[in-house]
């Protein structure tokens, strides 16, 4: 086999590879998160922010930005992270399902996991990021990453 095709099927192997490792470890941490300590928190600022998209076949992006404070074992934090993705975006009219957020964003108090070895690290939403999103990538670069792999004779 020629050098080029072999380099770039090892390009698709390994970028493929360090992709589903950072994916699956957000994964696992909003999993972990969930069984942290739960505390209520004062919603400190919250916006639902429309970005208009470039492209013609997607419509625009809602994202969600929340920062709350909260207090745990005696001190008070603010945090902004809703979770290990970073944050709740969706595309469409529907971004970040408007009724979910208006009803997350009309309180004044929401419900936070809070890391009890790091408290500083806190996340309002796990789970809460766009799958429509985020599982077909999870797909394509899984795919990606069998036919390198049984190209390269790997596993």
């Amino acid at each position: 086999m020629a050098m080029y095709p072999i380099f770039l099927l090892y390009g698709i192997f390994i970028f493929s590879a360090i992709f589903l490792v950072w994916i699956l470890i957000a994964i696992i941490t909003d999993f972990i998160f969930l069984c942290f300590p739960k505390v209520d928190s004062k919603v400190l600022s919250k916006r639902v922010v429309i970005t208009s998209a470039k492209f013609s076949y997607l419509d625009d992006v809602h994202e969600l930005f929340i920062k709350y404070q909260y207090e745990f074992e005696g001190v008070i934090y603010t945090s902004t992270l809703l979770n290990a993705f970073g944050g709740v975006r969706s595309f469409g009219e529907k971004g970040v399902r408007k009724a979910v957020a208006n009803s997350i964003t009309s309180e004044d108090r929401i419900a936070v996991y809070v890391c009890p070895f790091y408290p500083k690290l806190a996340y309002a939403l796990p789970f809460g990021w766009s799958k429509f999103l985020v599982l077909p990538i999870i797909a394509v670069v899984l795919a990606l990453f069998l036919s390198s792999s049984n190209k390269l004779n790997i596993f």
